[in-house]
């Protein structure tokens, strides 16, 4: 059964000692939805009390999953009873009694005090600011919901510095990436946008830490790998389609064998392939710049997919490769080679290989993009 915390049933309730460590459990809050238990906004009482001690074996043998032999012994017992808002209480009770038997709710009640030890007991230093940078990819608007992203930090052991997410949102109404006019503008817009809102801020300290949620066309991805600082504290995160959608980083080793394939030795033209979501052809590069003389290199996976991508190990080992080929490159074919990308990878990767560039080390890329019916087609320059 149970009651408000001024009432007792038949053998008791918890006492006040009790009754205090089940609210700070808990934090206030209701261990089923997660409701503020603490002020009533109608009323304007901001004291006001709505939560309920919960026994789940019953304080009464007759009662909600009440036990002959273990209701008395348990009714003090401050881990047979859960912190509830008047609704779920009424709910595990009365409405829907047989939808909650005792295993239900202590699992929900070990899950809840759970997620509250973690959240609450990560140091300060564990704060991160959430960067969303999204855009239109074709016909389709993007958006990356603020609950998947907290969830994505909280996984890794990181909290948000503030609810309020640093967005990037670009587009020029009416138009798609497979246009000319969103090339000669977004790049520049990204640029700006980030000068604006996010740059003062990192050079001050304000933000120490970076949690980076992209999805955009390829090209402008590394550009904001590009103007995000590669000795500053970031975390890139990337977007799971499977089991269900999900910015968890899954766990485990890595699996996805990024590794550089060099290409021939001469010449000063090089084009680099990502071929990390999908294969690409020499025959593809050389139709976007025929007549050219290229030795083409390619990073690439064991098994290029959309779902390559699965843990931060992979990503560890991916920036490795990209730091490898870049440095490989300049000693191969000289600091004054030319370097061309052709990119088929996820946006976290896109993200990290813009990081991976150095101004001062490497030389400037012409990124290109595939467009439905025309092929790879020169969009910016990194530099």
């Amino acid at each position: 059964m149970t009651e408000p915390a001024s009432k007792k049933g038949r053998h008791g309730t918890v006492g006040p000692r009790a009754e205090k460590i089940v609210w700070a459990r808990a934090a206030g809050r209701c261990q089923i939805c997660n409701d503020s238990l603490i002020g009533h906004l109608v009323s304007g009482n901001r004291a006001a009390n709505k939560g309920y001690i919960a026994h789940i074996i019953g304080a009464s043998e007759h009662g909600p999953r009440g036990n002959a032999d273990q209701s008395k012994t348990l009714a003090k017992d401050l881990d047979n009873v859960m912190l509830l808002c008047d609704g779920c209480h009424r709910v595990i009770d009365r409405d829907e009694r047989d939808t909650y038997p005792e295993p239900v709710l202590r699992r929900m009640k070990a899950a809840h005090e759970g997620w509250i030890s973690r959240s609450v007991g990560l140091r300060p230093a564990s704060q991160s600011h959430i960067l969303r940078f999204t855009n239109q990819i074709a016909a389709n608007e993007t958006a990356i919901p603020v609950d998947m992203c907290i969830a994505a930090m909280q996984a890794i052991g990181r909290t948000p510095a503030s609810f309020d997410p640093i967005d990037l949102k670009l587009g020029i109404t009416g138009q798609q990436d497979d246009g000319d006019l969103f090339w000669a503008v977004e790049p520049d817009d990204l640029v700006r946008f980030f000068q604006e809102r996010i740059k003062g801020c990192i050079n001050s300290g304000q933000y120490r830490h970076i949690s980076v949620f992209g999805f955009a066309p390829m090209p402008l991805l590394m550009k904001l790998g590009q103007l995000l600082p590669d000795i500053h504290d970031v975390e890139i995160f990337t977007r799971h389609r499977e089991p269900k959608p999900s910015w968890i980083w899954r766990e485990g080793a890595s699996e996805m064998g990024s590794r550089l394939t060099e290409g021939t030795p001469d010449g000063k033209m090089v084009a680099l392939k990502l071929s990390i979501t999908d294969r690409i052809s020499d025959d593809r590069v050389m139709s976007a710049m025929p007549d050219v003389p290229l030795s083409i290199w390619e990073i690439t996976c064991l098994s290029p997919r959309h779902d390559a991508l699965r843990t931060r190990e992979d990503m560890s080992q991916f920036r490795e490769v990209v730091r490898s080929a870049f440095n490989r490159m300049k000693e191969v074919h000289g600091e004054d080679a030319e370097v061309f990308v052709f990119p088929a990878a996820p946006a976290a990767c896109c993200i990290e290989f813009g990081r991976c560039w150095q101004p001062k080390t490497h030389r400037p890329m012409e990124i290109f993009d595939q467009v439905q019916d025309r092929g790879f087609v020169r969009r910016l320059r990194v530099e």
